[in-house]
C-alpha cells in the first residue's frame, strides 16, 4: 500500500478454538488496526467444521467481524461437513469451493452439474465463488463458462515466496486496480515482536 502498488487481500483461516475466545472480533480489529490495514483487505475463513461445533456461537462473532468490514470466507465447502442451510444462516462473502470437485483428470458430467448448481445457487444468494485447485485449461474454461467468480490453483501459480510473488505481479498486473485477488497459502500470525 505504501509503495501504491496493487494491494491483494490476505485470507486468514480461523479455527474452532478461534471462535471459543470471547474478545475474538475485538482482539482481531486491535491487531489490525495497530498495523494500520484497512479491514476490506483481510478476509477471514470459516471451515465447515467450525460452524457444525457451535453454529449460535460462530454465526454471532462472523457477524461481528462483517459488520467490522471483514470479507467472510468459507474455506473447504463440500468437504463432508456441507450444510446449505448453514448458508442461510452464515453471513458470509465468498463460496470457497474444495478442490475435491475437480478430482480426476477429466470432469465428469456429474461434477460439472453439481459445480454448476452450486455456483448458481451462490449467486442467487449474493455470494461470490472461489473454485480451488484448478490444475488444467479444461477445469478453467468450464468454470469461466460457468460464471465462477474466481479461480485459485496451480493452473496460474504455485505458492511462492515473497520476492517471487512481487515479481509475478509486477509481471502480471499491468493496470494498478484497486484489489486483486490472489491466492495465499501461508499463514498470517500475530506477533507482538
Amino acid at each position: 500500500m505504501d509503495e501504491g502498488k496493487p494491494v491483494v487481500p490476505i485470507s486468514v483461516n480461523l479455527s474452532r478454538r478461534d471462535f471459543e475466545q470471547e474478545d475474538l472480533v475485538e482482539d482481531i480489529c486491535r491487531l489490525i488496526d495497530r498495523y494500520e490495514i484497512p479491514h476490506r483487505y483481510i478476509h477471514m475463513e470459516v471451515t465447515e467444521s467450525a460452524y457444525t461445533e457451535n453454529p449460535e456461537q460462530v454465526i454471532r462473532k462472523v457477524t461481528g467481524l462483517r459488520k467490522a468490514g471483514f470479507q467472510i470466507e468459507m474455506d473447504d465447502f463440500g468437504t463432508g461437513y456441507s450444510s446449505l442451510n448453514m448458508l442461510s444462516e452464515l453471513p458470509i462473502d465468498i463460496l470457497k469451493l474444495d478442490k475435491i470437485f475437480l478430482n480426476g483428470d477429466d470432469l465428469t458430467a456429474n461434477q460439472k452439474i453439481i459445480i454448476s448448481c452450486i455456483i448458481e445457487m451462490a449467486a442467487k444468494l449474493n455470494i461470490r465463488v472461489v473454485c480451488e485447485g484448478v490444475e488444467t485449461s479444461e477445469q478453467v474454461n468450464f468454470l469461466t463458462v460457468t460464471g465462477c467468480d474466481m479461480i485459485q490453483g496451480y493452473y496460474y501459480a504455485k505458492p511462492m515466496p515473497q520476492d517471487d510473488f512481487n515479481v509475478y505481479m509486477d509481471e502480471h498486473i499491468k493496470v494498478k486496480p484497486t484489489v486483486v485477488c490472489f491466492p495465499f497459502d501461508g499463514d498470517l500470525k500475530s506477533t507482538d515482536g
